[in-house]
């Protein structure tokens, strides 16, 4: 997956579908975090750290 477009989508706050490796799907928008490894993520649920590396795929809603 490449990762640069999933930055462009962060830093421009878009509605994103995100699915892990682990099988869990996420609905929200990312915010950039203090790693250049990972991301924040906000759901309705909360607020997930994520690796960028456990992105299996991802969509803009």
């Amino acid at each position: 997956m490449k990762t640069s477009k999933l930055q462009q989508a962060i830093t421009e706050g878009a509605l994103l579908e995100i699915h892990l490796i682990s099988g869990e799907t996420y609905r929200g928008t990312g915010e950039k975090g203090y790693s250049a490894d990972s991301f924040e993520f906000k759901t309705d649920k909360g607020l997930l750290t994520l690796p960028f590396w456990t992105v299996k795929r991802y969509k803009r809603l």
